[in-house]
Parts: structure tokens; C-alpha cells; sequence
């Protein structure tokens, strides 16, 4: 669970970042009149959502029975969202893709931890 954690703050990290590229990017084609297709709006409203999303379940990965869940939702939605990202031209989404397939794994593999010692 510790390597998802981590992982998971990685991502949010990435993400952050990643979406401020994608801003900066779509500033520029706005400026040179290049048309901005739909997708990328869609992506630019919804990565700083993913990204706060990951960062709670991330936090309370080990704390919370339900952030087993969130963490798995969120991290398919991360892949739905970097797909997008990869159809729209940010071909760095790749890796945000085998990161979240990573995740899942990680979280899904794990037996939880009973929530009082014996």
C-alpha cells in the first residue's frame, strides 16, 4: 500500500503539473487562432478534479476502508481522462496510463488492514 501511496501523490503531482502544460498549450493555440477541440476543454475542467481526488484517496489510502474504492475509481478515470489527453495530441499521457494500471493492481492485490489489532 505504501508503494500506491506514493505513487498516487506522484501522480497528483504530474498531474498538477501536466495541466498546467496543457493550459499554457491551449493559450498558445488560442493566441495563433488554432482551433481547440472540445476534448481539451473537458480535460482542462476535469485533471485539477482527478488530481484533488487522487491526493485524498492517496492520503487516506491506509486510514479509510472506502479510499480503496475511490483510489480505484479515480485512478480509471485518470486513465479515461489521459486517453483523451493521448487522442488530443499530449502523448505524455502514456506513462499516466501505466501508472494507473500500476495503482490498480498495487491497491486491488493488497488484503486490507484490519482497522483494530487484536
Amino acid at each position: 500500500m505504501r508503494t500506491a501511496r506514493a505513487v498516487m501523490f506522484a501522480q497528483a503531482v504530474a498531474s498538477l503539473g501536466i495541466w498546467v502544460v496543457q493550459v499554457l498549450t491551449t493559450i498558445v493555440r488560442l493566441g495563433h487562432n488554432q482551433e481547440v477541440p472540445g476534448s481539451v476543454w473537458l480535460v482542462l475542467v476535469v485533471n485539477p478534479l482527478i488530481t484533488i481526488l487522487v491526493a485524498v484517496a492517496a492520503a487516506l489510502l491506509t486510514r479509510r476502508s472506502w479510499a480503496r474504492g475511490l483510489a480505484v475509481v479515480m485512478e480509471v478515470v485518470g486513465v479515461v481522462s489521459a486517453l483523451v489527453s493521448v487522442f488530443t495530441g499530449f502523448y505524455q499521457a502514456v506513462i499516466a496510463i501505466v501508472l494507473a494500471i500500476g495503482v490498480i493492481v498495487l491497491v486491488t492485490s493488497s488484503s486490507p488492514r484490519p482497522a483494530h489489532a487484536a
